[in-house]
């Protein structure tokens, strides 16, 4: 009998450690690691436009229209390249008593491509009667996803590492993650402007620009709440 009662007090305290074991808090943890790629750029954003002054508002809009009809035409023959309308407005222009005296009109479009070649080539052409507001390099999102995606595995790496670290230093075992963020971001894009000071269109061919696209970093961030236990 003794040893019956001795085998079931074990098993009574044993039971009893487990209990308190399992009742034990898990330490939480908040902790952010982040993930750099230097990458090419290779999407090439552009804005053109044409400034017009007239007499009458009608003859503005009429000319502002040619001009983005001739670049609409111009533009069929470079598949590769994205052309829309950025932005289109006209103002009076007034005398130091207010009177009209004339109308200034603005008409802009939106390039974009990661065919350089072609964007290169249509845009010598379009400068032959608009001017170049400026270029911008960047990473194509196509890209940032690809890239995002093969860095995501890396940076949830690295914050379960640091938690295991931490794990060992508080006497804990195991690390589960209890939720977690994803952010990304791409650094500063080169960019390169061009204002033109000239008002009157050129007609004389332009020579190609030469672009150089550089490079950006792209960075990826995971943040996340992990319990140690």
């Amino acid at each position: 009998m003794k040893s019956f009662y001795r085998i079931f007090a074990m098993g009574a305290l044993l039971c009893a450690s487990g209990s308190a074991s399992a009742a034990t808090p898990a330490t939480r943890l908040d902790l952010s690691a982040s993930v750099q790629r230097e990458l090419a750029n290779d999407q090439l954003d552009a804005t053109l436009y044409v400034e017009e002054q007239q007499a009458s508002p009608a003859v503005l809009a009429d000319r502002l229209n040619q001009d983005g009809a001739r670049a609409g035409l111009l533009a069929r023959g470079y598949p590769e390249v994205q052309v829309s309308s950025s932005a289109y407005s006209s103002w009076p222009q007034t005398d130091k008593n207010g009177k009209i005296t004339g109308w200034q009109g603005r008409s802009e479009i939106h390039l974009r491509s990661m065919n350089f070649t072609q964007s290169a080539e249509l845009v010598a052409q379009l400068q032959q009667f608009m001017l170049l507001g400026a270029v911008e390099f960047s990473i194509s999102e196509a890209n940032r996803k690809l890239q995002t995606q093969q860095m995501l595995p890396d940076a949830i790496r690295q914050l379960q590492d640091t938690a295991r670290v931490a794990a060992t230093a508080l006497g804990k075992n195991h690390v589960r993650v209890a939720t977690l963020s994803v952010g990304s971001n791409a650094g500063a894009r080169p960019m390169m402007a061009m204002m033109a000071t000239r008002a009157e269109p050129v007609s004389a061919p332009v020579a190609l620009p030469d672009w150089q696209a550089g490079r950006s970093q792209l960075q990826l961030q995971v943040s996340g709440t992990l319990e140690l236990y």
